[in-house]
């Protein structure tokens, strides 16, 4: 079990191989520079805000509290250094998204040659994918409020209190690993309802996936690349868990091959 946890977390250092071989490239930086441009739009509203805001301050302050605004700017620049360096990897995801599933494609041809196909038309797929995405808001959203809620009373029970860190933890790891997993099997046609069971199948080696994933999106600078990232490494963990492919109807009560 702790030597498949510790083969799923490499598979993240794989992804991060991945993301300068050509015919990648453009999924990673394409969305890095939309993600950059959108940062840079919302510091620039932010400082000018802030810029007005202390000009009206300062007008209502005494003359003795002149210093005060000299003493505002570097708690403002931290605030923004800390929303850019953890925001950044939540704004990724959203804007990301369109083109993870063409990462991930990218990913597994460069790996092994084979063209992804989940047997469905275009509008079955868009049918499927929003659907598939509707079941996945649910059964994230209840188990974040049942997690949350129990995080919450286990903060004044001492000593169990501690718990609630690495519950949280262990949570967020196991949504990560689900979240990029979807990619690789959506593009083999595997649906969400059949995914569940296939995640819990390989519980060690995609938790360790999952807690490399979390760890890596709490490094400033390191979390602006971890999503294409994350999305190449899973692509070669189920690469090595299914290396003929899915059945493009689902897995529902059927298990992948294993390496």
């Amino acid at each position: 079990m702790l030597e498949d946890f510790i083969r799923g977390g490499s598979y993240l250092i794989r992804g991060f191989g991945c993301l300068l071989r050509p015919g990648v490239r453009r999924y990673v930086i394409i969305p890095l520079l939309l993600n950059t441009i959108l940062f840079i739009g919302a510091i620039g509203l932010a400082g000018k805000f802030f810029e007005n805001w202390l000009q009206h301050l300062t007008s209502m302050l005494p003359g003795w509290l002149n210093w005060l605004p000299y003493l505002l700017w570097p708690v403002f620049v931290l605030v923004i250094a800390l929303g850019l360096f953890y925001g950044f990897s939540l704004i990724a995801n959203i804007v990301g998204s369109p083109f993870n599933a063409f990462l991930s494609a990218r990913v597994e041809f460069l790996a092994c040659g084979r063209q992804t196909d989940s047997g469905r038309g275009l509008i079955q797929d868009i049918y499927v994918s929003v659907r598939d995405e509707l079941r996945r808001i649910f059964y994230i959203l209840w188990r974040t409020l049942l997690i949350g809620t129990l995080g919450l009373l286990l903060l004044f029970l001492p000593v169990l209190n501690i718990l609630a860190a690495f519950l949280w933890f262990a949570f967020t790891a196991w949504m990560l690993a689900m979240q990029y997993s979807d990619y690789p099997l959506s593009n083999q046609g595997v649906e969400f309802r059949a995914q569940t069971p296939m995640l819990k199948l390989h519980r060690s080696r995609l938790f360790g996936f999952g807690c490399a994933t979390a760890l890596c999106t709490l490094i400033p600078v390191v979390n602006f690349v971890v999503m294409p990232a994350a999305v190449a490494g899973a692509t070669l963990l189920w690469m090595d868990l299914a290396p003929a492919g899915f059945n493009a109807a689902g897995l529902a009560g059927r298990k992948p091959k294993t390496s």
